[in-house]
């Protein structure tokens, strides 16, 4: 599935206090599956996920973990790759329901679960932010917040 397709479908599963604030970005580079994905909030890179970078830091090594992200980071440099996004868009569009979404080892998974508005506002409530990614955390604040008042006015 093309990639314009597969992110209308993500973005039309956003609650609807997130839609037109949050956004899901890919590029790739030439013809090979080299390139970024990214997360946007009112416009601002929040996330990126580069592939280059992820191969960079040994990705591809046998027994690879995945870097923690530092001090004010969500995501760390190479943590994930665009391939790693484009798959949990597909899982959460295509694959799961909104409690295997929570439940899965994705991290990206879970962390697009707690924007999707198949997640009602009292069982966000009931999600404890210690089990949650910083990148999860940060997503769940922002809801939680833009639930609470409007969204900006467009220009």
């Amino acid at each position: 599935m093309r990639w314009s397709k597969l992110r209308k479908l993500v973005k039309d599963r956003f609650a609807p206090e997130v839609q037109g604030r949050l956004d899901i970005h890919s590029a790739a580079y030439g013809a090979c599956t080299c390139g970024h994905a990214w997360l946007t909030w009112d416009g601002e890179v929040i996330a990126n996920f580069c592939t280059r970078a992820w191969g960079n830091i040994g990705a591809f090594q046998p027994g690879f973990v995945s870097p923690e992200p530092g001090p004010g980071e969500l995501v760390a440099y190479g943590e994930f790759s665009r391939q790693d996004a484009y798959q949990a868009c597909w899982a959460l569009v295509h694959d799961l329901s909104i409690d295997e979404a929570l439940a899965d080892d994705d991290v990206l998974v879970r962390t697009l679960a707690i924007v999707d508005a198949r997640l009602g506002k009292r069982r966000l409530a009931q999600l404890d932010p210690e089990t949650l990614h910083p990148l999860g955390q940060h997503l769940l604040a922002l809801r939680i917040a833009a639930a609470r008042k409007p969204a900006p006015a467009l220009p």
